[in-house]
């Protein structure tokens, strides 16, 4: 199972639904893949800085929340894992 969460320019995040169509170059998400616990922070190419800060922290705080085993993985869009567009 996975959720994912989508960065807001107010520090905010929203958990939204996401697929390999649905990724905006303008946007950060959060995606939590609990069977290979792992936190994927995906960055759109056109995403602005403010985004980029509210991912990294909202990683850092969805780590805390799910426990030390997950892992934080950064992905920019263009050069994303296959095991990240598996998960996806």
């Amino acid at each position: 199972m996975t959720q994912a969460y989508e960065m807001r320019d107010d520090g905010t995040s929203e958990m939204v639904e996401v697929n390999r169509n649905s990724l905006s170059s303008e946007s950060v998400y959060c995606i939590i893949d609990d069977a290979n616990k792992n936190i994927y922070v995906w960055m759109g190419k056109n995403a602005n800085a403010r985004r980029r800060f509210v991912g990294a922290k909202t990683a850092s705080i969805l780590r805390h929340e799910q426990g030390t085993g997950f892992r934080v993985r950064p992905e920019d869009e263009g050069h994303e894992s296959t095991t990240f567009l598996d998960v996806i």
